[in-house]
């Protein structure tokens, strides 16, 4: 997955709401919500190989 995906929905979502386009806007921040979840599951559920 590419980390700069995240960034680039939030921009696009904050600037269709600055332009007006409030209902874009919305949809897209939703979308940003979906790809953090799906995001944090992905890298949650690894285990983390910590030698000390």
């Amino acid at each position: 997955m590419y980390m700069f995906l995240p960034f680039l929905i939030a921009l696009l979502s904050a600037l269709a709401i600055f332009f007006g386009k409030r209902q874009v806007g919305f949809c897209l921040w939703g979308l940003l919500l979906i790809v953090s979840i799906v995001w944090f599951n992905y890298h949650s559920t690894d285990s983390l190989t910590l030698s000390f």
